[in-house]
This record gives structure tokens, sequence and C-alpha cells, in this order.
């Protein structure tokens, strides 16, 4: 199970893209968190439980926080069973001792900051429109300072994409090992701001080439996803959209939600899949789950898609912000994909024709395996991982 904890609607930013909706001052109580936790442990699984730690700003329930995470690791240590636990903030509240104590705790750190000055305050202002940048700045410092594997999120718009290049750059010279773009497909994306992403995701993979030449292993999660769906085949079981599947989001009130996308102002009904006291409606779930696609999005227009078999257009929240459907994505998705894989295969392409050892350590921790091909791929695509696992040997 993987279990988001939304801890409050507060925040103390005014992101004009959150998909929180608006913030107002209510948090979650004791009780419905325990049972919330009851709830992960109670599901018979023995198998490994990630907890997430959401908001509005989590932090700002800082007491609970460190109470949750507190709980979960006993429960799981004494179950003896694997534990993730991650929390994503803003950054502004933290400091380098909640920053130690989250490491004590094994708590992992995703700090949304948008890129560079320029791209972040595009987009992520206070609530009274103000900068938040140096705040947000000195505690990505902090954690740089601290030596703890966490990773950023940069949230991709029309206003910060011309940014894209160099703030994957500074996050990288900064010290950040894991760089993830989380793009806002819906937004109004003109054909100028798409040649201006596909610029930047070009310079995003010129930074990473240029890191691993030099033996630093650096991930942006885009073209990551790419590379591996590439070794892997294609997509499997495991990169299907598990919306309220094996994915529970609980709101501060106690109701529960296929995801934390959908939990809003907790005003939308019927998107609610049961609350902590009554457990989990599984005819709900089920519901819920058949308007999504088997694997990926659902368009007719996928038919002949040279990237169809590794296809990452399977979020269905992403797919209904930008149509209104779960299983059918936008034209903007549609493109994001086919550009990252483009510029992802090249990236490859070279650092394996290089035979670069750290590129290996990072994509093949265990050793170069057997590198499937997509059955069902383009005769170009079956010939290009041929040629990559002829290199690879």
């Amino acid at each position: 199970m993987d279990l988001t904890l939304v801890l409050t609607h507060d925040c103390n930013m005014g992101c004009g893209y959150c998909y929180a909706g608006r913030k107002f001052k209510q948090g979650m109580s004791g009780d419905v968190l325990h049972r919330a936790i009851d709830l992960a442990f109670g599901d018979g699984d023995t198998g490994k439980l990630q907890v997430s730690y959401f908001g509005g700003e989590p932090l700002i329930e800082w007491d609970l926080l460190l109470e949750a995470a507190e709980e979960t690791r006993a429960r799981a240590q004494k179950e003896g069973r694997k534990l993730v636990q991650c929390v994503t903030t803003n950054g502004t509240l933290l400091t380098p001792e909640r920053i130690r104590r989250l490491a004590e705790l094994d708590v992992y750190v995703a700090l949304s900051i948008d890129g560079n000055k320029n791209a972040h305050e595009a987009n992520r202002p206070t609530m009274n429109g103000g900068s938040t940048w140096n705040a947000v700045s000195r505690a990505l410092d902090w954690l740089v300072e601290e030596g703890r594997a966490f990773e950023t999120i940069s949230v991709v718009t029309p206003a910060s994409v011309r940014e894209l290049g160099a703030s994957v750059r500074e996050l990288f010279l900064r010290g950040v090992p894991r760089v993830s773009l989380n793009p806002c497909y819906e937004f109004g994306w003109a054909d100028e701001d798409l040649a201006a992403w596909e610029r930047g995701l070009e310079q995003a993979a010129y930074e990473m080439v240029g890191y691993m030449r030099a033996g630093r292993i650096v991930s942006v999660n885009v073209l990551d996803n790419k590379i591996i769906t590439r070794i892997k085949g294609g997509l499997d079981e495991g990169d299907k959209c598990d919306l309220g599947a094996a994915f529970v989001a609980v709101a501060p009130s106690g109701n529960l939600y296929p995801c934390e996308r959908l939990v809003a102002e907790d005003e939308n009904v019927a998107a609610r899949m049961g609350h902590v006291n009554t457990g989990i409606l599984r005819g709900k779930v089920t519901e819920f789950r058949a308007e999504l696609p088997e694997w990926h999005a659902t368009n007719e227009e996928c038919g002949g898609c040279t990237e169809k078999v590794r296809c990452s257009a399977h979020c269905a929240c992403a797919n209904y912000a930008e149509t209104g459907s779960y299983g059918t994505a936008g034209g903007v998705q549609c493109w994001h994909e086919q550009t990252t894989a483009k510029i992802a295969d090249h990236l490859a392409d070279t650092l394996v024709a290089e035979k670069n050892e750290t590129f290996l350590q990072w994509f093949f921790p265990q050793g170069v395996p057997d590198v499937r091909v997509p059955t069902k791929a383009p005769e170009q695509r079956v010939r290009r991982d041929k040629r990559l696992l002829r290199v690879l040997q």
C-alpha cells in the first residue's frame, strides 16, 4: 500500500497551479492520524509500505508529522515490514534541526523548488504575492549539507519553461542529486512554449551526460523513466496507475481518496472511497477503476505510435486535468512522451557507446542483464535496442 496523509489544508504559499485548492486552517486530528496508520497496517499485506506526508504544507503540522513518522517506523520495525517514508515540502519551514530529525526517522525529503530564481518566482509566491526564493534556496543548501539522498520537484509551466535548462544546470551545480520535473499539461501551451520546453529537456540531457562523464550520478525523472522502460522492453504491471488500488490518500477529515490530487478542498464526494472509521469501500474502488485505461491512455490516435509500448500517459489525474477524462491523455502529454523518448534515447545511446561506468552503475546496479526488446515494437525500435544490447555486452 501507498498511504498519503494530507496533514493540513493550510499553506503559507500561493502557487497558481496548486491542485490542493483553496487553503484553510484545518489540520488532521490525532484520532484520524492513528486510524489512518491502522488502515495501512491492517490491510493484511506484509510487503513494502510507503507513507507520504502532504498538504497544504505538511510542516505546518510539524508535531503531527513527527508523531506519524515515529509511530509508523516503530510499527514497521515490530512487524518486520519494509517501510519508505517521504515528505513533500515547500521548504520555507525547514531548519537544519528539522532536516536532521527527518533524517533520523529515515523520512525522504522532496523539496518543491521550480528551478532557478527566475523560474521559481514565476510560479511560487507567498499568499500575499511576496518572494519565497530566499527561504526555499536556503533550505536547499541545508539539504545538500546534510548529505542524504533527497530530490527537488520543479513544476513546468509556460511561465517557467524558458528557464528549464538553466534551472536543471543550477540545481545540479548546487548539489541536487535528482531533479523531478512535474509538467502542468493542462496549461495553455503555445507552439513556441513547446519549442522552449524541448530545448530545456535537451539542455537537461546535456547536463546529465556531462556529469556522468565526470563520474557523478545525476537524475532527471522524465529522462530516467524513458531509459528504464527501454531497458525493460516497455511498461510492466508495476508501471500502471494505482489510482484507488494500492494507493490511498487521507484527507484531514478522515475521508479517503484514490490519490492526493483528488483531495483538494475535500468536497469531491464522487471521488471519495471511504473513511478511516469505516474503511475502504471496495465497490467504489472497482467503480472508479473501471474508468482507467489498462496500460495507458485509450486515445484512438495511439494505434500506430512508436512509443506506445513505453508510453507513460497512464496517470489518471494528469489525464483528467488535461482532458476531463481519466483514461484519455491530451496533445501536450502525447508531445511530451514522444519528445522525452527521443532525447532520452540519444542520451542513452551516447553514454552506452562510451561504456560510461557511471551510467551503467545507475541503470544496471546489479550488472548488465539481458536487455529485453518490446515484442510489439516497431522494427526501428527493435534494431535500436539490439544495438544497445550488443554494446553493453
